[in-house]
């Protein structure tokens, strides 16, 4: 671990990869990224603790050895923690704010939205949904934040397929997982994918995903 670097713990080592990336764009320091809770201890064991773990629990190693925040919370007590995930239930936010998490944003949030929660956290706030803040009855203290409205096409002039498949790809899923998904043969998933990627100038998989996180396309679970 670096002092003062962030670091993302995901079993989603793609989206991990992209917004990695993008971080880092904007000059922060970010330790390679985790895709495990175990590997995550392992890590955050060797000091210096980061300033930030950015995590998504719904991924995590699942044991009987207690929550997976409360875990990563106990091996880097120093730390803010944000949680990025799909899952903005009054049951998770509340299991966010009990393991002292300091925000929790949805995994669908444009990268802007996310980029601004983590300046929020490192300057000492809290961020969480407005709506839940209330419904959890959060002091004004919390900082809330809305989840920006999520640009479908991202601005390239891509089809509603070329969309949905590139929120695959953010995800992780395979072409073949794709196509199964979307109910199309793979080459179709491929040729999509193909002229997704001549749109948006991209020349990988990773490219692509960061572009369309840049754009606010949203993860397809």
């Amino acid at each position: 671990m670096t002092s003062g670097s962030v670091v993302l713990v995901d079993h989603d080592q793609l989206f991990s990869a992209a917004l990695a990336a993008l971080l880092e764009e904007e000059g922060m320091a970010v330790d390679s990224p985790l895709p495990s809770l175990m590997a995550a201890e392992q890590a955050l064991a060797q000091p210096p603790a980061p300033a930030l773990i950015i995590t998504d629990p719904a991924g995590l190693d699942r044991t009987d050895d207690g929550d997976a925040l409360l875990r990563l919370r106990q091996a880097a007590p120093e730390a803010r923690i944000l949680v990025l995930s799909a899952d903005l239930s009054q049951p998770a936010l509340a299991r966010s704010l009990a393991a002292g998490a300091h925000g929790h944003v949805s995994k669908g949030a444009s990268f802007n939205a996310v980029l601004r929660a983590v300046r929020l956290i490192l300057m000492g706030q809290a961020v969480y949904p407005a709506a839940a803040a209330q419904g959890l009855g959060q002091s004004p203290s919390v900082t809330t934040t809305a989840g920006d409205t999520q640009s479908q096409s991202g601005g390239a002039d891509l089809s509603p397929r070329e969309t949905q498949i590139l929120a695959c790809v953010i995800s992780g899923h395979s072409n073949k997982a794709i196509a199964r998904r979307l109910s199309i043969t793979e080459s179709t998933v491929k040729m999509h994918f193909k002229n997704a990627m001549r749109k948006i100038n991209a020349g990988n998989r990773t490219q692509a995903a960061i572009w369309a996180m840049e754009h606010g396309i949203a993860p397809m679970a």
